[in-house]
């Protein structure tokens, strides 16, 4: 497993795509949060009563809330990394020379994670830093419990682990399709749009059951007065999904037919 991992971590290294894919990431979400600390824009933020944006805990959690740009990410990385495996047939030759299929998954499908939300993370934090440094923490009126740095550590490792719970559907379908277009095409058009579409029509108790699945779990802890019940139950519900849909895209590649 250990190899296997050195191997996708050296890929991931030698990838042009990761490469300018964080460069274009991290120069956009600086000029972004540069913009979000413009005296225009506070006065604005006033004006609408989202003040808890000019502050570091608040505009994270808002940047969190992003979930278009979280899975165009994933999106992308599914179609190059997973399904770019096969096409590549660097999947095939793994097996071919004797590794297991569980391993095989199980590097693939971890580095992939890892690398999607590496990359969030660099979005979000290079996002949210001027106005940390600017305007620090906030107050509790202001920011309510993102005011705290306890809380804020803790709905970002909820809301990671939402998230991946969300990514793995997109690595599942990359592991289905085998093919970069059609697994980012998928996804991207699939969850995202397809879920959005399916909470503006839903009834509100449906929409409430949609908010304990991957598509709503994020949005559980990404707010101002979170508490640590919501931050262990969204962490501890998250788990489970993610044991579940890998499980799923496992037992689907065990039985590929590898040409």
């Amino acid at each position: 497993m250990l190899s296997l991992l050195r191997s996708e971590w050296y890929q991931v290294r030698k990838a042009l795509s990761v490469k300018i894919t964080l460069g274009i990431v991290l120069i956009a979400s600086i000029i972004f949060g540069m913009k979000l600390i413009d005296p225009s824009y506070i006065e604005a933020f006033k004006t609408l009563d989202q003040r808890y944006l000019m502050y570091g805990g608040g505009s994270l959690c808002s940047m969190m809330q992003d979930g278009a740009m979280a899975l165009l990410l994933a999106s992308l990385f599914a179609g190059w990394l997973i399904s770019g495996g096969f096409e590549h047939r660097v999947i095939q030759e793994s097996i071919a020379y004797g590794r297991r299929r569980l391993m095989v998954y199980g590097a693939k499908m971890l580095m992939y994670l890892l690398v999607v939300t590496g990359l969030c993370l660099a979005y979000w934090w290079a996002t949210s830093l001027p106005a940390f440094l600017k305007n620090g923490l906030g107050t509790q009126d202001i920011c309510g419990n993102l005011c705290q740095v306890p809380y804020i550590i803790g709905m970002m490792f909820a809301a990671i682990l939402a998230y991946m719970s969300l990514f793995a559907f997109c690595g599942v379908i990359a592991f289905w399709t085998r093919k970069v277009g059609l697994t980012m095409g998928i996804c991207f058009v699939g969850i995202l749009f397809g879920g959005n579409l399916l909470a503006s029509i839903v009834s509100e108790g449906i929409r409430e059951v949609i908010n304990y699945t991957p598509l709503g779990l994020y949005k559980r802890v990404l707010k101002l007065d979170v508490q640590w019940t919501d931050i262990w139950l969204t962490a501890g519900i998250s788990l489970i999904w993610l044991g579940i849909i890998c499980t799923i895209g496992y037992l689907k590649f065990r039985k590929t037919e590898l040409k």
